[in-house]
């Protein structure tokens, strides 16, 4: 008697066990559900990526002559352009990482850009003598 209830007690043990342990295994809906995921991050990635860059084109036309007039006044001056700005912040990580990039990207190709004007508008240009 004590042998038939050992039994059965393992063989539902072990069927149990069998259903608990692959019952939450859907690769499939894991993959739908990581591919659904990165689509979305992707369109947003997309989307900043399209106002950082129409952001950062308007700021070059505009804000970098402001920019060189405050470099050549005092180099101190040029660091509030580029701290006034918010920090984006995001619960996905992986965008808000791709975010900061292009943030970076953008102001550095400012400095870069203020720095160059700069040295233009410092450089001696030649005096015509009149005759």
């Amino acid at each position: 008697m004590l042998l038939k209830v050992t039994l059965k007690f393992s063989f539902y043990y072990v069927i149990i066990l069998f259903y608990g342990c692959t019952a939450g295994e859907n690769p499939q809906a894991y993959l739908e559900m990581q591919h659904h995921k990165d689509s979305v991050s992707e369109a947003r990635i997309d989307s900043a990526y399209t106002f950082i860059k129409s952001q950062c084109d308007t700021l070059m036309v505009y804000q970098v002559p402001q920019m060189v007039d405050s470099f050549l006044k005092d180099s101190a001056l040029l660091q509030s352009f580029f701290h006034s700005t918010p920090l984006y912040s995001d619960a996905d990580k992986k965008v808000e990482k791709v975010i900061r990039q292009l943030q970076a990207e953008c102001d550095s190709n400012l400095q870069k850009e203020t720095y160059r004007r700069a040295l233009l508008r410092l450089k001696v240009r030649p005096v015509r003598r009149k005759k």
